[in-house]
């Protein structure tokens, strides 16, 4: 009930910039002029995993929205959130926004589970599987109230 966990990473699919990118060079130069310019209106999210050297990166941005969370407001973030993130070509992190709550990522787990929360718990771990495991830890240890708001 004390850690942060990692459980599953996704990426965005955005509208006409993925099909942008997908398309020859010669192609996109002769683009209507109004179609040039990609859009970013998330359409679609799929799973991933990132390399394993940026992972420590992950755990310390977390680390430091908990403790920024607690400062700020009591008692602090107290189950799942997603840091939105962009890494550029130096692997660096920049949060463009914070989630406060399940992801809309998240839904490409449902069925099979977070990659990352696969690997901890050796079970398909869903959000929503995590988040009723830690309900009945607390119910069962009388800690409900540390886990609620």
């Amino acid at each position: 009930m004390s850690k942060l966990e990692l459980l599953g990473v996704d990426w965005r699919f955005e509208s006409s910039l993925d099909g942008h990118v997908r398309l020859p060079a010669p192609q996109q130069m002769t683009m209507p002029l109004h179609q040039q310019i990609p859009e970013m209106t998330v359409v679609g999210h799929n799973t991933a995993t990132i390399r394993e050297s940026l992972l420590e990166e992950a755990f310390a941005l977390g680390e430091k929205f908990i403790t920024a969370s607690k400062e700020h407001y009591d008692p602090g973030i107290i189950g799942p959130f997603c840091l939105q993130t962009c890494i550029d070509k130096d692997m660096n992190y920049s949060i463009y926004d914070v989630a406060p709550r399940v992801g809309g990522g998240t839904n490409v787990h449902m069925s099979m589970g977070h990659p990352y929360g696969n690997s901890t718990w050796r079970i398909p771990m869903s959000s929503g599987r995590r988040i009723a495991m830690e309900l009945r830890n607390a119910v069962e240890q009388d800690r409900l109230d540390e886990v609620l708001t």
